[in-house]
């Protein structure tokens, strides 16, 4: 199934030959951030602490609310290499968002990876399939190199993410979709992603996220329009910790140029 809105447009084209539109991730401070939130043709790359895929939850579940509520209306597609998925999780954000549970959990397709083999297979040759049958406007592939890293990085391998991010990219841009990709950081610097040169290429937007006990750091470290430039939020922890008004009203952000 094709969205009549955003056809299929085979050949070459440029960037800015698509009209990119932009959606609210739910949270503040990463929107604020990204002048407004993720942005349709563009690879987003996060890579960082591990749990920045609690953001990833979040944004499965923001984007079925409505447009008018700041969504999509759209189902979401996870290839999970990251082995991150927690149910429960989405099922505590539909209640936040004011939606049926089991509703928003039928409309997130879920397809785990459980070796590097399987990750290439679910890219290369099924995604675009899954993009035919499921209407959905947002991807995610989480810990697109992680397996990968896990089983000795070969230049096989490197081979193999630099094929998967190239299709992500072509597929991202062609159809003016959403897509999210996570990895963690490099050994060699905290301030690089694993994957590869081909994989930070051919993600347009970078955010490096590192917390500590209290805060969220995210820092806008590649975009095509914005300097780099770092925010941070409030973490919500389940001890009973009264979070300040600001918290609430979105003003506990404050975004720094560097």
């Amino acid at each position: 199934m094709r969205f009549p809105e955003t056809p299929l447009r085979f050949g070459f084209h440029t960037a800015d030959e698509f009209m990119s539109v932009k959606v609210e991730s739910g949270i503040v401070a990463l929107d604020a951030l990204l002048g407004g939130g993720l942005e349709s043709g563009l690879v987003h790359l996060f890579y960082g602490e591990r749990s920045l895929h609690d953001d990833f939850h979040r944004v499965a579940v923001k984007v079925q609310t409505s447009r008018e509520k700041g969504g999509l209306g759209s189902p979401c597609i996870i290839i999970d290499s990251a082995n991150m998925i927690k149910l429960e999780t989405f099922t505590q954000l539909a209640y936040e968002y004011n939606l049926e549970p089991e509703l928003v959990k039928d409309r997130i397709y879920i397809s785990r990876a459980f070796n590097s083999s399987q990750t290439y297979d679910l890219i290369m040759n099924q995604l675009e399939g899954f993009l035919n049958m499921i209407p959905a406007r947002i991807i995610m592939v989480t810990g697109l190199p992680q397996l990968y890293l896990e089983e000795g990085l070969k230049s096989e391998g490197m081979q193999d993410i630099s094929h998967m991010a190239s299709k992500i990219s072509a597929l991202t841009l062609q159809r003016g979709i959403f897509t999210l990709v996570s990895a963690p950081v490099s050994k060699r610097s905290s301030n690089i992603p694993e994957g590869g040169r081909t994989l930070s290429g051919a993600a347009q937007i970078h955010i490096k996220v590192s917390e500590t006990q209290s805060r969220r750091t995210y820092t806008l470290a590649k975009h095509p329009q914005y300097p780099v430039r770092r925010t941070n939020r409030t973490k919500i922890t389940s001890s009973g910790t009264t979070l300040p008004l600001s918290y609430f009203l979105g003003k506990d952000e404050q975004t720094q140029d560097e």
